[in-house]
């Protein structure tokens, strides 16, 4: 890492453009201690040579986390490269190794790891947010990949510029531009297998959908995803706000079962309704279908009706009310 903690020189645009998403998106507001999340390859790296070059006017603490997942040649020396590359700079690393993620959805279980680390870091450090290094790339590969499995408004919004503690100030950068920083700046980087392996989802949009669109339509398509992408945030927002301002006053319970009015949930637009079904339902996983049918018979005057939803949950009809509790044998 070159000159880390200088704020001029090549590459200041991104640096410009970092904190400008740093402000408008509230990420931070001065003086927190931050874990950096750094996977080694080039958006990451180019992640914490910007944070240390904002570091020094804002005041900034940062530690460094990186976990190596042991799934590729040469994981434990990039480790250690990461590690000696960040004390070169003074700054705090810390370097978990993963086991036994081998099955299915290796994927889901390799990031549940990785965030489970940042976390405990976090603690351990005294730090309020976790910086990662995604890019506007990522938000419209996450948008595509959803698209494909018929994601909802909220998860076509795809990735957030920040999250809880989660804050991703390189969003609006393109990956080229991480790429060229890290080059100017003489940074070394790694370039991970599983950005090219097409088992994975990501990889075929990454390298055969996108290159595709912007061949067609011109570079400057996948910022206009992106734009799209923040449009459907934006009315996401709006109408969780809204639903959660109505399920208030719509749902009641009555012995281990929620009762919403049908009259009045029938007479809403079909997106509100979702949404206080949802809300009546709960976080459960494959909750979709059994909401989607449970909306199709809202349509009509069917009452009886019985629809499994998850987790053992049902939605049953009656000529007015709506009502959701364990499913009955």
């Amino acid at each position: 890492m070159a000159d880390a903690r200088r704020l001029g020189g090549p590459g200041f645009e991104i640096v410009e453009a970092a904190r400008d998403a740093i402000s408008r998106y509230s990420m931070l507001e001065g003086g927190e201690t931050i874990v950096v999340a750094v996977s080694g390859g080039p958006d990451s790296t180019c992640l914490l040579h910007v944070m240390s070059r904002l570091a020094t006017q804002e005041g900034y603490e940062l530690v460094v986390a990186h976990v190596d997942h042991g799934l590729s040649p040469g994981s434990e020396e990039l480790a250690a490269g990461v590690a000696k590359s960040a004390a070169e700079n003074g700054i705090d690393a810390h370097v978990a190794r993963a086991h036994d993620l081998a099955g299915p959805n290796l994927h889901a279980r390799a990031r549940d790891f990785r965030y489970g680390f940042f976390e405990t870091i976090a603690q351990e450090a005294g730090a309020t947010k976790i910086a990662t290094g995604h890019t506007l790339d990522d938000r419209v590969e996450t948008t595509l990949a959803r698209l494909v499995h018929g994601a909802s408004t909220e998860g076509l919004a795809g990735i957030p510029p920040s999250s809880g503690a989660r804050i991703r100030p390189l969003i609006g950068t393109r990956r080229a531009e991480t790429r060229q920083y890290c080059i100017d700046n003489g940074l070394e980087f790694f370039e991970d297998p599983s950005n090219t392996d097409e088992r994975f989802d990501r990889a075929v949009i990454r390298n055969q959908l996108i290159p595709l669109i912007e061949q067609r339509w011109g570079q400057g398509t996948t910022t206009a995803i992106a734009r799209a992408a923040d449009d459907l945030r934006d009315d996401a927002e709006a109408l969780s706000l809204m639903a959660d301002r109505v399920y208030k006053d719509l749902a009641r319970g009555e012995e281990g079962v929620l009762i919403l009015d049908r009259k009045t949930l029938k007479e809403m637009p079909r997106a509100l309704r979702r949404r206080m079904l949802e809300r009546a339902v709960g976080p459960v996983r494959d909750r979709s279908g059994g909401i989607d049918a449970a909306l199709m018979a809202l349509d009509t005057e069917a009452s009886g009706q019985r629809f499994a939803v998850a987790s053992g949950i049902e939605i049953s009809l009656s000529p007015t009310e709506v009502r959701l509790g364990r499913m009955r044998s």
